[in-house]
């Protein structure tokens, strides 16, 4: 390497400054804080090793079984990472939604055995959530026929079909929260399952997965080939995430979710094969392109979920009301408002009304209309947009490593990121010059 790179646990300087909130985390970088003198400067890019990721392909997801309360929470990276609870929580780590997972936290080539295994998890996720609905739409019919046998069966039936949705995968928990209480919409959104599997999205993600996996077994051949088919795929999967009229609507979410996904980690790709190979210009080019439009789409999504047909509830803010705070975690809230366009702005003291707002609300007489089913939708909106920002910022703070390929005059990326044989952990790169 012709910089150094350490490990972020032997940064004492770096964790005491992310741990009294002077320093951020905000995707791949760490920044100075908002309201410090250098605000928003980039203090060091983030960097895993590539042992890592065959370690986080062992690490469960989060399925919606025990509860709604641990739904979204993703990967607990600071067991493998080897920094402290505390500081994961601090650095946001511990409630990153699974979607969001299929950019790695770090910037390696090495990632990219990890974005094609996550683009399996979302084909195998949703084959598993068709035959999982299928299977107990087929037994709660059957339990209805016989309801005259007994109410028991019929409940031995409806616990079967919990059971077995039990198995979705993370980044499609919020599915079973939006149609848990609308048996008809199950049953509509298995039939679009089914359809989607046929769909071009799949075509797509598969050929991303497979150009992928023969970058991961011949890593030192041409990369032309990948370059083709992530470009291909990237332009596909944009257009489709774009044209799409956001809506909290699980069957128009789930085909969003798949395209959105699909972008972000082709676009990802397609990057960092182009500074693999020092192409660091076209690199910049492509990103300048795409990550606005990725912003857009997000701020999008955020502006349509987070409406309220009641004006007070209409923020961001709503989440960080206690009654969400066995659910959504502080960081999870923070990243949502960075893309809601009416709550980026607000000065503090605007902030605070809004909060106050959403306080009265909550505890007035007529709050009991918001059942559980409503704090169900909500838990699942917050997963949701808490995916799109994160995404959004890892491939925000991939351009900034694009700038420091650049400015290191390097001929490729593998030249500044850990080897195979660094220690397993996060690692800290250097500023841009």
């Amino acid at each position: 390497m012709i910089i150094n790179t350490s490990l972020l646990v032997n940064n004492p300087e770096i964790i005491k400054s992310l741990l009294d909130g002077s320093m951020k985390r905000y995707g791949s970088v760490i920044r100075w804080a908002s309201g410090t003198e250098n605000a928003g400067q980039i203090v060091r890019h983030l960097a895993e090793t590539p042992g890592l990721t065959d370690k986080l392909r062992d690490l469960p997801f989060s399925p919606i079984i025990g509860g709604v309360d641990i739904i979204g929470h993703g990967m607990n990276y600071h067991k493998l990472i080897g920094i402290e609870k505390t500081l994961s929580s601090v650095m946001g780590l511990t409630q990153i939604a699974a979607g969001a997972s299929v950019l790695n936290l770090g910037v390696s080539i090495a990632g990219f055995a990890y974005m094609g295994y996550k683009l399996h998890q979302i084909q195998k996720s949703l084959g598993h959530l068709q035959h999982s609905m299928e299977a107990g739409f087929n037994r709660l019919e059957a339990g209805l026929n016989r309801v005259e046998e007994g109410v028991n069966r019929l409940e031995d039936s409806l616990n079967r079909v919990e059971n077995r949705l039990d198995i979705i995968s993370g980044q499609l928990a919020y599915l079973y929260l939006l149609v848990e209480d609308n048996r008809q919409k199950q049953q509509s959104l298995a039939k679009a399952i089914s359809h989607l599997h046929q769909a071009m999205l799949i075509k797509e993600i598969a050929a991303l997965n497979a150009e992928l996996d023969d970058r991961k077994r011949f890593p030192n051949e041409s990369s032309r080939e990948s370059l083709k088919v992530a470009s291909r795929v990237r332009l596909f999967l944009a257009n489709q995430a774009i044209q799409i009229t956001p809506a909290l609507d699980a069957e128009l979410m789930l085909n969003t979710d798949v395209s959105i996904q699909g972008w972000a980690v082709a676009t990802a790709t397609e990057a960092n094969l182009l500074l693999e190979i020092g192409k660091h210009q076209e690199a910049k080019e492509l990103l300048a392109v795409e990550v606005p439009k990725f912003k857009q789409v997000a701020q999008r999504w955020g502006d349509e979920l987070i409406c309220d047909e009641n004006s007070y509830l209409s923020t961001a803010y709503r989440f960080a009301n206690t009654r969400f705070q066995d659910h959504i975690t502080t960081e999870r809230t923070e990243r949502i408002i960075d893309i809601s366009p009416s709550d980026h702005t607000l000065s503090s003291e605007q902030i605070q009304r809004k909060k106050t707002n959403v306080d009265v609300e909550f505890t007035m007489s007529h709050s009991s209309q918001l059942d559980q089913a409503w704090t169900y939708r909500q838990i699942a909106i917050a997963e949701y947009l808490d995916t799109l920002s994160e995404l959004s910022a890892r491939l925000d703070s991939l351009q900034s490593f694009a700038a420091l390929c650049e400015s290191k005059n390097i001929k490729s990326s593998r030249e500044i990121l850990p080897d195979s044989n660094a220690k397993t952990g996060l690692y800290i790169l250097p500023p841009n010059e």
